[in-house]
């Protein structure tokens, strides 16, 4: 059933807070009484509002706001009667279901933390995954796991001295507790834990306070221009801080309704994104850039695709690029996409979210540049006479954040030159959960240091990649990420499945660029390698030491599907290591 112009009262009736958020430009100051769990209670006219349309195996279940307290609370109640003490950490383990959302709710109403974690899929080492979090469980100490009781044997087996008490869906479901629970936490309390899961080392929990999330969700929604007549239609996983924050908490705090669809079932049928915005006339959906060229290679655009309701397409979580929107924007023009709807917003969970967002309704502005000045002096020069980059600007910091590049000694750099980006506001987060060493190298003088390169250019912020996927090859810098792009262009290349890292070799005295790529044809290996090589050569002027061309599957994933450099370098180690054998 299409939703049509559904009558939502964007404002909590218990609270000011979003209707300051669209009538002000500055993101204030966010009252001490209110917290994540003000926005839970709800009056018996709100609480007939969708919150929801959950999207899972062909079914639509509608989740109305009254019941999402309602089934909130039966988790908060449950969780106290077994033990969790407020202030504990509960991981929820689960599948895509509204379990997860009741789950995650009902901690935070019981004044637990909760924190997402991925569910275990055939698709990944389960070595790895259970070493992470095993190391992961350790460190967190006294709390709780929620997930099923069909995992709990893979729990024990893999991390058998684990400290959680290990708790079971199934026991939520038939509890019948009588524990009268509402958590009044103040506005500086940690709310949640966001665990990252980037390309290298072990997660680390994000710690996000109530007032924190406030303040950014405001700030956001009101660069967004968020109003009534918003849909928001995602596919995205809860466990990673653009689906849980964009894509739940936004919703939940400003009353904008939002379809959520499995993100395996839209991975094996992209076209059900385009069905649920077509259905209920979607107006914003994020994607990460690899999304964009997924859909573009598996949906047909046909006559009968709609989606001209959207407001904007809004490209996050990877480097993203012109050239995508360029593509996806002529493979379904005729379904009403037009260049003005493809947005970029540069976002992390050491901020909760967004830290800038290019203008809706406005083309991002795009910068060519001297590729070689860019790589070699690490400045932006507009006038070339060779080779030429394109940088997609990702906006203006959105109100309440200030961003700085600085060099390597902390020093600010002048406008167009490259460093790192360094951020501070009033939604950082309050630190790393029990890290506290890397809660002062990364959190330092009211600034967080992300370890991204860029530079500003007339008040907007061009993101050049990161410092760890910097290869420096006898002093002339490569950033990982483009080569890697360049590499999934190769005819006979798996898309998106391949890496380049960085192997330091003594007798050269320097770094080497390794390319591991993943065979989507029936091209022989060499030929292959050789293809890669030559494009690359072609392109940068950067001799590749060695391409590993790998079977399909062959490299390894992180739990939010990026693929880690380091566990694929340590792999490609050990190949050398026995070939020298």
């Amino acid at each position: 059933m299409a939703r049509k112009g559904h009558a939502l009262s964007f404002v909590p009736t218990e609270s000011r807070f979003f209707r300051r958020a669209l009538a002000e430009e500055d993101c204030g100051v966010v009252e001490t009484s209110e917290t994540i769990v003000t926005f839970l209670r709800v009056t018996e006219e709100r609480a007939k509002e969708v919150f929801c349309y959950f999207w899972q195996s062909g079914a639509v279940q509608v989740i109305r706001r009254g019941a999402l307290r309602q089934e909130a609370e039966k988790y908060a109640r449950f969780f106290r009667a077994q033990g969790v003490q407020p202030g504990e950490v509960v991981l929820i383990i689960l599948r895509h279901s509204p379990d997860l959302l009741h789950a995650f709710l009902g901690a935070m109403l019981a004044g637990a933390i909760p924190s997402f974690m991925p569910f275990p899929t055939s698709k990944q080492e389960p070595a790895l995954y259970w070493r992470s979090h095993r190391q992961l469980f350790a460190r967190i100490g006294t709390g709780a796991l929620l997930t099923y009781e069909s995992n709990i044997a893979a729990v024990r087996e893999h991390a058998p001295d684990q400290p959680l008490h290990l708790l079971t869906v199934e026991q939520a479901l038939v509890s019948q507790c009588a524990f009268v629970v509402d958590a009044d936490p103040s506005a500086e309390a940690v709310a949640f834990l966001q665990h990252s899961s980037g390309t290298t080392g072990l997660k680390k929990g994000v710690a996000l306070t109530h007032a924190a999330v406030l303040r950014q969700v405001r700030s956001y929604a009101t660069k967004l221009q968020i109003t009534q007549e918003d849909c928001i239609v995602s596919w995205l996983p809860l466990y990673h801080d653009m689906g849980l924050i964009a894509c739940f908490l936004l919703p939940l705090l400003t009353g904008v309704p939002v379809v959520m669809l499995d993100p395996f079932e839209w991975v094996a049928r992209p076209g059900m994104l385009f069905e649920a915005i077509r259905q209920y006339r979607g107006t914003l959906c994020w994607l990460p850039n690899f999304a964009f060229h997924h859909l573009c290679r598996t949906v047909r655009s046909t006559p009968q695709l709609d989606l001209r309701s959207m407001r904007a397409w809004i490209d996050c979580s990877e480097p993203c690029r012109a050239e995508t929107f360029r593509i996806f924007a002529h493979t379904f023009a005729r379904a009403g996409v037009c260049a003005e709807q493809l947005q970029v917003c540069y976002a992390m969970a050491e901020t909760v979210f967004a830290v800038t967002q290019t203008d809706l309704g406005v083309m991002p502005r795009t910068m060519t540049v001297d590729a070689a000045a860019l790589r070699t002096q690490g400045a932006v020069c507009s006038v070339t006479t060779g080779e030429t980059v394109s940088i997609l600007s990702t906006g203006r910091p959105i109100s309440g954040l200030d961003i700085a590049i600085v060099d390597n000694t902390g020093q600010r750099l002048p406008e167009g030159r490259v460093g790192e980006i360094a951020i501070s506001g009033d939604c950082l987060f309050a630190g790393y959960y029990k890290l506290e060493e890397e809660t002062r190298r990364k959190l330092r003088h009211g600034w967080y240091y992300t370890g991204d390169l860029g530079f500003l250019h007339a008040g907007e912020l061009f993101v050049t990649g990161r410092k760890h996927d910097l290869i420096i090859v006898h002093g002339r810098n490569y950033y990982a990420h483009e080569l890697e792009y360049l590499v999934n262009q190769v005819p006979g290349v798996h898309p998106g499945r391949n890496v380049a890292v960085g192997w330091f070799r003594p007798e050269a005295g320097s770094e080497e660029v390794v390319i591991i790529a993943e065979s989507g044809d029936q091209l022989e290996d060499a030929t292959l390698a050789s293809r890669i090589k030559q494009t690359v050569l072609d392109q940068t002027g950067l001799l590749v030491f060695d391409v590993h061309v790998a079977p399909p599957g062959w490299l390894v994933k992180t739990t939010s599907g990026k693929i880690s450099r380091s566990e694929n370098l340590r792999k490609y180690q050990c190949l050398a290591d026995l070939a020298r054998s």
